[in-house]
C-alpha cells in the first residue's frame, strides 16, 4: 500500500468546456497528455450515509489503472476541504475490506478524464454522464509556473467560462442532479 498522505486541495473547476478546442489549446501552450481513459469512482458509506450526513466525510475508491482511496473531510466546504489519500492493487480486496467494516457503494459512476501536465500545473477534463465537461485545473504552482489563474484561462479561451471553487457533487447540483441519486449504486 503507497500512503498518498494528508492533502489539502487548490483546485478551480471551469465548468461546460469544449473537450476539442480545450485540448487543442492544452497541447498548443505545451502541456503534455498524461491520461485519457474511463475512471471507475465508487462512494462509500453506511446504508444511511453515517459519514456523509453526519460527519461530513466522504470515502470514494477510485479505479483508474490503480486504485485511489481518498477520505475526503469537511466534504462539503471546499475552502477547508481536506483529505487522506493512498493507493492499493485490487478493487475487490479493497472493496471487501470496505464491507467487512460496514461501508457499501453508495454511488457508482463511469467517468471519462483526459490528463495533461504543465510543469507543475495539473489540468483534468472530466465528464460525468449526468453533467457536461468541465476542467480541474491544480493551481497550486501556477504561479510558480508563470501563469496568473487570469492569464491562464485566457490563454485557454477560457475567460468567459463559469469558474468555481466546489466538488464535483456540488457542480452536479448546479445542473439541478443529485450526485448520489443519478449515480446510486446497485452494489
Amino acid at each position: 500500500m503507497e500512503i498518498l498522505n494528508q492533502y489539502h486541495e487548490h483546485e478551480i473547476k471551469v465548468l461546460d468546456v469544449n473537450v476539442d478546442d480545450l485540448t487543442k489549446k492544452l497541447e498548443e501552450i505545451g502541456a503534455k497528455k498524461v491520461y485519457d481513459d474511463v475512471r471507475t469512482i465508487i462512494a462509500l458509506d453506511t446504508e444511511n450515509k453515517y459519514f456523509l450526513n453526519e460527519k461530513d466525510k466522504l470515502i470514494r475508491v477510485t479505479d483508474e489503472g490503480s486504485i485511489k482511496v481518498t477520505m475526503h473531510v469537511n466534504q462539503s466546504n471546499p475552502e477547508i476541504k481536506a483529505g487522506i489519500k493512498f493507493k492499493t492493487s485490487r478493487l475487490k480486496e479493497t472493496m471487501d475490506f470496505f464491507h467487512e467494516m460496514g461501508l457499501n457503494p453508495i454511488s457508482k459512476v463511469k467517468a471519462p478524464r483526459i490528463s495533461y501536465e504543465l510543469g507543475k500545473i495539473d489540468f483534468d477534463i472530466d465528464k460525468f454522464p449526468a453533467i457536461p465537461h468541465f476542467l480541474e485545473i491544480d493551481i497550486e504552482y501556477i504561479n510558480e509556473e508563470g501563469y496568473t489563474v487570469e492569464s491562464l484561462l485566457k490563454k485557454l479561451g477560457l475567460e468567459n467560462n463559469k469558474v468555481v471553487v466546489m466538488g464535483t457533487e456540488d457542480i452536479h447540483k448546479l445542473y439541478n442532479v443529485d450526485y448520489f441519486e443519478v449515480y446510486k449504486s446497485d452494489k
